[in-house]
């Protein structure tokens, strides 16, 4: 069976795709089991190859994300395109305002946080049913996503060479935001789009 098979079968209550549910679960499980190891891969690998204008690249990483979804919600056709763009625009204006004002003098790995539990919101909300009649789906995704993003700042306190930070746990709940309206926005499947 395919990924199309399994999303195209009707399905009944909260989960809406088994094969995006397992890429959520997979990606939570890789951010979790890394915890101890990434601080030397990112002062080993990835921070000397990214100097010396860190933010812009997450300005980049994010702009590569945003063009992503403007291609998704460009698909939505021209009752949709013109709100869809418009909230995604808004979007990225408020990650830029959020690097810049927020984590303005952070060490260029707390800014990781934001595109990380994006990436996973979108994930997760793309496999659960949102569903305005059907809530079940809709509180699942955000009882994920508070989990997961909790469980990964809380275990640091109890891991050698990291440390508990609330910004950090308040970008991980922001990016979980940020990526659910992002997802809203440009997804087939948001409650939003009209038909």
């Amino acid at each position: 069976m395919n990924v199309a098979d399994a999303e195209a079968r009707p399905s009944q209550g909260w989960l809406r795709s088994w094969p995006w549910a397992g890429g959520a679960i997979v990606g939570a499980g890789a951010a979790l089991a890394t915890i101890p190891y990434a601080p030397n891969w990112w002062f080993r690998l990835i921070l000397p190859r990214l100097r010396p204008h860190v933010t812009l690249w997450f300005v980049a990483a994010g702009a590569l994300i945003l063009g992503g979804l403007i291609a998704w919600a460009w698909k939505a056709g021209p009752v949709n395109r013109r709100s869809a763009l418009g909230a995604l625009t808004a979007l990225m204006l408020v990650y830029v305002l959020i690097l810049l004002v927020m984590y303005w003098g952070e060490p260029p790995a707390k800014k990781w946080h934001i595109i990380q539990y994006g990436l996973l919101a979108g994930v997760t909300f793309n496999a659960v049913r949102v569903d305005l009649r059907r809530w079940q789906g809709l509180v699942l995704g955000c009882a994920f996503l508070l989990l997961i993003g909790t469980v990964d700042e809380v275990s640091q306190k109890f891991i050698p060479m990291r440390t508990f930070r609330w910004l950090d746990l308040f970008g991980n709940y922001l990016g979980s935001l940020l990526g659910f309206c992002g997802w809203l926005a440009a997804s087939p499947h948001s409650p939003w789009r009209k038909d």
